[in-house]
């Protein structure tokens, strides 16, 4: 019970530089850019896993690597506890931090998703909508069952850890307490330069449909100059949605299989992912 009563009583451990406010202090700025990266990166952050798991992985990834950025966030941790604006400003950082790379990944696996919702609109299947978390209430059947299998692969594969690895490294490229106007600037850069490249890889994924989807309606112009009194619509549609369908089912792990490798090489390029002097592990292959 002494020792107890003196662990309480030591002034040093509760003092603004003391290593217990300290490492409290170090662990709250560490847990909101954690929490903020696993709850929009993709896999982790999806609506359909549960909150509790969430919130553990979040809990459990900072207990990890606190030991590790410890000596990035230690100076702060006095100054946070001390001025409480300065706290809340870092905080800010720290969570605009974690939704910046979170949000990174979180759009260029949505490319997929955008992919199948352009082919359901040039095979004439986007009359069938449902609503969807992440892509509105007009997503379409095809788009929303691509949106089901991003959280498959990505954890089939293991590209879900790149943005976790990302973590530790952001804090050589993004300081706690050093976020400037500029960087903001280069953040919002990086978001439209990954919108960009997330509807170049749907466009390149939906190509064939996209190109069948051009002649189909050209032939059938061609057809009604000929047979005018023949019902192209009636006659054109149900071939039109089978043949879709039969090679949407051809092409199906093709797509997957193109998807997967851009957008591994692309979350291995993650800011903080390059800035380690390690080589981050390869997600396994299918």
């Amino acid at each position: 019970m002494s020792r107890i009563a003196d662990f309480i009583g030591n002034p040093d451990l509760l003092s603004p530089n003391g290593s217990l406010a300290a490492l409290t202090s170090t662990f709250v700025i560490i847990i909101c850019r954690v929490s903020a990266v696993i709850m929009t990166s993709p896999g982790l952050g999806d609506t359909s896993a549960p909150s509790r798991i969430r919130a553990g992985i979040a809990l459990a990834t900072t207990v990890a690597i606190l030991p590790v950025v410890n000596d990035h966030i230690q100076s702060l941790a006095g100054e946070a506890m001390r001025m409480p604006s300065s706290a809340i400003m870092i905080i800010a950082e720290e969570i605009l931090c974690g939704i910046f790379i979170g949000l990174l990944a979180r759009l260029i696996t949505l490319s997929i998703a955008i992919s199948m919702q352009i082919v359901s609109v040039f095979t004439g299947m986007s009359s069938v909508i449902q609503p969807d978390s992440q892509l509105g209430s007009s997503s379409t059947a095809i788009s929303h069952m691509a949106n089901s299998l991003i959280p498959v692969i990505i954890f089939t594969t293991g590209m879900y850890a790149l943005p976790l690895y990302a973590i530790v490294g952001s804090y050589n490229l993004f300081p706690p307490g050093h976020i400037t106007m500029q960087i903001t600037g280069d953040m919002a850069h990086s978001i439209s330069q990954a919108t960009g490249e997330t509807f170049s890889i749907a466009m390149q994924l939906a190509a064939p449909f996209v190109l069948i989807g051009t002649l189909w309606p050209a032939m059938l112009g061609v057809l009604n100059k000929l047979m005018p009194t023949l019902q192209v619509y009636s006659v054109a549609m149900p071939a039109q949605l089978l043949g879709s369908l039969l090679l949407l089912a051809l092409l199906i792990q093709v797509v997957t299989g193109t998807w997967q490798e851009r957008i591994q090489g692309i979350l291995l390029e993650l800011p903080g992912i390059q800035s380690l002097t390690n080589t981050p592990p390869h997600p396994k292959q299918k």
